[in-house]
């Protein structure tokens, strides 16, 4: 642990959450961040002030975590994350757990509130994100790592709240983009595309035989940005005929215009067939070979894990070999969808997950 750099210890029990969180501090993508490895699941990143030490989930194991702090017993700040719909006994739960495990007070360790939760009480320690963010800003004065000639850094536009006590949603520099909706037929494109848009415009069914049979663009608005939807056929299907793959394409592109474009990669969540193992060099055959750091994975089906009592990470750490070749091509940009729910979370998160791409790619500040 750098003496230099302020240290923050992340806890929970899901990586992508403990990610994002790292994410929004910070205002850029993990993957630009230094990264190393210290304990089996256990995961640090640097940048020039902070060190951010990624633990594994608890619901798996405390070993590694009880480790780090015998050796490193003095973070600056301990982030307990917690998911939106936290149970106040589970988190009681984990707090007095670690504190039996690694002998560190309850009182030092802080329960970050997801986005939109309003302050009130609660039996533990807690910080809204913009107490966060206070709280690293005291930490960089108190240890003078602000020099007069740095820039200030920019908070995320969605984590900073009115003084009016009205809700601020996330912008972006970009006022439009197009998400277009690629994957075999059956894995219910169209679906998450009704989802996003939140009303059903393209046609979504159960069949045997494809039903999105040509590309069609619908518009919304989410979160002040233009959302252009473009639901796709098949286009990777072997036993489509040339001409007819080469037709799709050329609309396809036709409908991007010349905005921004993030491609969303749907799978369902309960299978991985021989067409998707290559689908990564299809997507480079046809749009291009930087097409990877443009895409998102959306894996339909979300029942199907919590039948299994599965969370997504659960499913990502145990997918097949193929699957998480592509995954991990694609840096981990994961979103799950159940096309049933009417939860707006899920929408929330592809979007976020939609303005981390659309930063990197088109250096949106």
């Amino acid at each position: 642990m750098s003496h230099n750099k302020i240290s923050v210890m992340i806890l929970g029990n899901m990586k992508s959450l403990k990610k994002a969180l790292i994410t929004n501090i910070l205002g850029k993508d993990l993957s630009v961040l230094t990264k190393k490895k210290i304990l089996k699941n256990t995961e640090i990143y640097d940048d020039d002030t902070f060190e951010f030490t990624c633990t594994p989930d608890l619901s798996t194991t405390c070993d590694d975590i009880r480790e780090l702090f015998s050796k490193n017993p003095n973070f600056d700040l301990c982030l307990l994350v917690v998911e939106d719909g936290f149970s106040t006994g589970n988190v009681q739960k984990q707090i007095k757990d670690l504190n039996k495990k690694t002998g560190k007070p309850r009182e030092e360790l802080t329960v970050v509130l997801p986005l939109r939760y309003k302050f009130t009480e609660y039996p533990f320690k807690f910080y809204t994100l913009e107490q966060v963010f206070s709280k690293l800003s005291k930490l960089l004065k108190d240890k003078q790592l602000m020099p007069t000639n740095r820039k200030k850094r920019k908070r995320p536009a969605d984590t900073a709240e009115p003084q009016d006590g009205s809700k601020k949603k996330e912008k972006l520099t970009s006022t439009k983009v197009n998400l277009v909706l690629l994957g075999l037929a059956g894995t219910g494109k169209s679906a998450s595309g009704n989802t996003i848009l939140r009303k059903k415009h393209f046609v979504s069914k159960p069949s045997s035989n494809p039903v999105t049979t040509e590309c069609q663009v619908e518009e919304t608005e989410i979160n002040d940005l233009h959302v252009r939807v473009i639901d796709t056929p098949d286009m990777f299907d072997d036993d489509t005929e040339p001409s007819v793959q080469e037709k799709y394409v050329k609309r396809c592109k036709e409908l991007c215009e010349s905005e921004l474009c993030v491609f969303v990669l749907v799978m369902h969540v309960s299978r991985f067939t021989d067409g998707e193992r290559d689908i990564l060099k299809k997507l480079e055959n046809t749009f291009g070979t930087k097409v990877k750091e443009q895409t998102v994975i959306l894996f339909t089906r979300g029942d199907d894990l919590e039948e299994a009592d599965m969370t997504l990470e659960d499913f990502l750490h145990s997918c097949q070999p193929g699957l998480k070749e592509i995954i991990e091509k694609c840096d981990n940009r994961c979103v799950l969808f159940e096309n049933r729910s009417s939860s707006s979370d899920q929408v929330e998160k592809l979007m976020n997950t939609v303005s981390v791409v659309l930063k990197k790619t088109a250096k949106i500040q």
